[in-house]
């Protein structure tokens, strides 16, 4: 459903009261965050991220299915454990919102001349990454120049929270659906870059393995690149212990399979080995609260 006709549908109620005061709300606390220096607004963000864990029973179940799913030999304590640091992390990432721009100029970047030789060129690229670490970062600012990455979103039901939260990136903004795909080959046929994060669920996605798992993947990003002959570059940015972020960026390799759909699913494979890569790596800053697999596996 596209994000025109998701917003149609909202309630009165919603539309007039419900979603402005949420908007508010959100505004409003990441406006606190914002006057707060960025150390102490991580600490209270992962306050409030503790909190939620308590708050949260029913999206803690999923969590606990995935971590049981992806770390079998881990004992319950143990897998318990990450789920809460899960929590405190994102409550951090939320609460760093305002100090992107200012994060991004302090993090440890490599592989960043990757995307600089894309621009040289005016070649358009697919940067492909996932929730993990603050992946928000990359869509704060300008890399570098003038260059920016193009994110392809999911905008949220409440428009009032979709200004607060999303349109606060830079770049062209592009909603999934067909008109934001449209938009999307558009900008790449023009030189631009695309991020994506593929790692979640598309119902209507094909079937690539994840932890060892069958999980419906959304096939785009390499049916594109396979289309256009344009690279992926994989990139993640990570919490350190010390507050700053070690952001890496390196080439994906594209299958070269004849059989096109063989090839599509070959990349996707690729993609989901490197994203499980990142989370065996750093599992405190997977967000293992949505159901990745199929929804039988969680009954």
């Amino acid at each position: 459903m596209s994000q025109a006709l998701r917003q149609a549908h909202r309630t009165t109620t919603q539309r007039y009261f419900s979603d402005p005061l949420v908007g508010g709300i959100v505004w409003f606390v990441l406006f606190l965050f914002r006057i707060l220096p960025v150390k102490a607004a991580s600490s209270v963000g992962a306050c409030l991220g503790q909190l939620l864990y308590y708050c949260s029973p029913k999206r803690n179940r999923v969590g606990r299915f995935n971590l049981m799913f992806a770390f079998p030999e881990k004992t319950d304590d143990e897998r318990e454990l990450i789920l809460k640091k899960m929590w405190q992390h994102w409550g951090r990432t939320y609460a760093e919102l305002p100090h992107g721009e200012s994060l991004f100029k302090q993090a440890d970047i490599s592989g960043l001349s990757y995307l600089k030789e894309m621009a040289k060129q005016k070649k358009g690229c697919f940067v492909c990454s996932g929730h993990i670490g603050n992946f928000e970062l990359a869509v704060t600012t300008n890399l570098f120049d003038d260059y920016c990455l193009n994110p392809v979103y999911r905008s949220a039901n409440n428009p009032w929270l979709d200004k607060v939260l999303f349109q606060r990136r830079v770049g062209t903004l592009i909603p999934k659906g067909s008109q934001g795909a449209k938009k999307m080959i558009e900008l790449l046929r023009n030189g631009k870059g695309v991020v994506m994060l593929c790692d979640q669920k598309l119902r209507e996605g094909i079937d690539v393995l994840f932890f060892n798992k069958p999980a419906k993947t959304a096939p785009a990003i390499a049916t594109v690149a396979l289309k256009l002959n344009i690279p992926i570059f994989m990139a993640r940015c990570i919490r350190l212990k010390n507050g700053q972020f070690k952001i890496d960026v390196y080439p994906l390799p594209i299958s070269q399979n004849k059989d096109k759909n063989q090839a599509i699913y070959e990349t996707m494979l690729s993609i989901n080995q490197e994203l499980e890569k990142w989370i065996r790596e750093t599992p405190e800053q997977w967000l293992w609260i949505h159901r990745r697999f199929d929804k039988s596996e969680y009954n």
